[in-house]
């Protein structure tokens, strides 16, 4: 598919500088730092011991290595990502000391998760899902969940304004020139195809309700801009697990 092989490259070529280029951005667009943002998805997650966790496009693993510095005895931690490049450096990164916390990453596509059925007790995933087909990854996390299994997401959000057709084209054309000065054309092609992905958060809701999740909350959290695409939380259970994918 065209748009998995824009985003494997993106992501490949951004494999060298990605927490840099992370931190720069954030900085422009919502006045954070990479840190603040770990910071918040640590903080807004319950995390309990014997936990099993997914990280949906874990990048350079920056998210399970921050869960493994809580020293949560018995969580086991499983980073997926689509790109190799990125994972490869993830296990550079990757500190084996603690021995009550264990870190796997696997190569994969967050639409097609290579998990059975209630796998795991918590899902997480930060500046993400507009990358990918929010429906399909959303019912895989729910596939993979628990009964009552928590997913906990940190993304870019979208407005009512930012839904105008006219202003979404501007908000492509805005993304590919920006992301071609700054980056590759990949990037720039990976970042303006991700526009269309971006959901208000009663679009979240209304994704998450589609697939009878429960405990639905989304927040947004302040940031620099108003008038920007601003950050969301969006978190949730699975509730009654029937075994059967929507």
């Amino acid at each position: 598919m065209k748009g998995k092989k824009v985003v494997q490259e993106a992501f490949t070529e951004l494999s060298t500088h990605y927490e840099k280029a992370v931190d720069d951005e954030l900085n422009v667009f919502w006045g954070w730092n990479y840190q603040r943002f770990l910071d918040e998805l640590i903080k807004r997650t319950k995390f309990q011991e014997n936990q099993k966790i997914l990280d949906i496009a874990t990048g350079t693993s920056l998210i399970p290595r921050k869960i493994m510095n809580l020293k949560i005895p018995g969580i086991n931690i499983v980073g997926q990502d689509i790109t190799e490049k990125m994972l490869q450096k993830g296990t550079r990164e990757i500190s084996p000391d603690d021995i009550n916390t264990s870190i796997t990453l696997v190569c994969s596509d967050a639409m097609a998760l290579p998990f059975t059925a209630q796998s795991f007790d918590l899902v997480v995933s930060g500046l993400a899902s507009h990358h990918m087909n929010i429906p399909l990854m959303l019912s895989e996390m729910k596939r993979i969940l628990t009964h009552g299994g928590v997913i906990s997401i940190i993304d870019v959000g979208s407005s009512p304004l930012w839904e105008n057709p006219i202003l979404k084209g501007f908000a492509r054309v805005f993304a590919f020139f920006y992301f071609l000065l700054k980056e590759t054309p990949s990037r720039a092609w990976m970042e303006a195809m991700s526009i269309t992905n971006l959901r208000t958060p009663e679009g979240w809701e209304r994704e998450l309700s589609i697939l009878e999740l429960q405990g639905i909350s989304i927040t947004k959290l302040p940031s620099k801009y108003k008038l920007l695409p601003e950050p969301l939380y969006i978190t949730c259970n699975s509730g009654v697990y029937t075994g059967e994918k929507k």
